[in-house]
């Protein structure tokens, strides 16, 4: 006689457990802290149709052309930007960068903040820098990545929600973006995991950008500059827990089609430093650990934004909520401590990270 239980008893025990785990209360979220420049605090919608979602990624897709100055085919160019930094920064104070851009692969661009200082040279598909090879300050990661490419990411693939809000006195259209495999519902206002983009529907132009909550980058289009078909922002803030650690100039744009080519030539000493890690990000992703003790009821993220090198290793770190002191050292403790596996297959990269830290009660 089989002692193998009957298919009904297995669908039964299946149900039980299944009835159990639902039955016990999971632990929630804590809801994102207030920030004024949050702008998706209202209802949200979910894009169901393929004529929707078109409408939502001509808008993303608008926002990132318009922005994205490095883009195949597009006019070489000179710009000099001007920015002053705070915060928590291993650097601070007043910076510049000039660029100037023929190609992909023909690029020549400085920066300065602080004692810091670096000149690079794209050649041949190769970062070339005129001092030996380490970490590019955070900073400085931060005004190229929104001045040249603050829209980035594979948004056809991805859950896309939205709310509409009023920034300045216009309405504004607000994408919450986030991987595919989240909770496709009309929640009110931005989760945690979604980045944010708030696009002017009439002028298709970004108005703020947020990579993770905590943190805004806002566009200020005030004196802007027309470039070829492009409309950028003169001025963009960027803003961490309600403090302003970046305000970026773009002091000027011009065409760059003559520039001289021996200038994009790297010279003998610049080559025997070897190649220059590329930066590359921002990518998110979380990591959850258990409270600190007394702490229950609801999961407590923070999140940290780092700058990983080549190894994983972290190099410079800052955490955007700080409502709870404890918590946020805690979460800058576990990050700096953490070795974050390397990626791009062992090629020179420095990746701008950030890491949602949550914090786990007692079951």
């Amino acid at each position: 006689m089989s002692t193998r239980p009957s298919l009904a008893v297995v669908l039964a025990h299946a149900l039980l457990l299944s009835c159990l785990a639902f039955s016990q209360d999971k632990p929630k979220t804590a809801p994102l802290p207030y920030d004024p420049l949050e702008l998706a605090t209202g209802p949200t919608v979910v894009p169901d149709t393929p004529q929707k979602r078109e409408l939502v990624l001509n808008l993303l897709e608008h926002a990132r052309q318009n922005n994205g100055m490095h883009a195949p085919g597009s006019p070489p160019f000179a710009m000099k930007v001007s920015f002053n930094s705070t915060g928590t920064s291993h650097y601070t104070g007043f910076g510049e960068m000039e660029e100037i851009w023929m190609s992909q692969s023909k690029v020549r661009w400085s920066a300065r903040l602080g004692d810091y200082s670096q000149l690079r040279i794209f050649y041949e598909g190769v970062a070339y820098d005129d001092k030996p090879r380490g970490p590019i300050p955070l900073r400085i990661q931060m005004v190229r990545q929104s001045v040249f490419w603050p829209v980035t990411g594979r948004f056809a693939p991805a859950l896309i929600r939205m709310a509409t809000a009023n920034w300045q006195g216009a309405e504004v259209a607000c994408m919450l973006i986030s991987g595919g495999g989240n909770d496709a519902t009309p929640t009110p206002g931005r989760r945690w995991e979604e980045t944010e983009y708030c696009i002017d529907p009439k002028s298709g132009l970004l108005r703020t950008y947020s990579e993770a909550p905590g943190i805004y980058n806002v566009y200020d289009y005030s004196g802007k500059f027309e470039f070829h078909g492009r409309t950028l922002a003169r001025q963009i803030s960027i803003v961490e827990d309600g403090v302003t650690v970046l305000q970026i100039h773009l002091d000027s744009l011009s065409d760059a089609a003559n520039a001289d080519p021996d200038q994009f030539v790297p010279t003998k000493k610049m080559i025997s430093h070897g190649p220059g890690d590329i930066l590359v990000g921002p990518f998110r992703f979380p990591q959850s650990v258990a409270a600190p003790p007394g702490r229950s009821g609801v999961i407590q993220p923070v999140i940290v934004h780092a700058v990983l090198d080549k190894k994983g290793r972290v190099v410079e770190a800052e955490a955007l909520q700080h409502s709870d002191s404890l918590l946020a050292d805690a979460a800058l403790a576990v990050v700096e401590r953490s070795n974050y596996a390397k990626r791009d297959q062992g090629k020179p990269v420095q990746r701008e990270a950030f890491i949602n830290v949550q914090f786990i009660p007692p079951q």
